[in-house]
């Protein structure tokens, strides 16, 4: 098995992301972004038939 190279440590821990405080947060909020694009778009696609 491989050693691990010389002089690293530990892994420093993750940051959390600079907007919501939590990645799990951020990725909703981009999901919930993209589900009201697709609902905006689709009304449009209604009303301009």
């Amino acid at each position: 098995m491989s050693e691990p190279a010389a002089g690293r440590g530990p892994e420093p821990p993750e940051e959390p992301p600079p907007l919501l405080g939590t990645w799990g947060r951020l990725y909703a909020l981009v999901l919930l972004g993209l589900a009201g694009w697709i609902v905006l778009f689709y009304f449009f696609g209604r009303v301009f038939r």
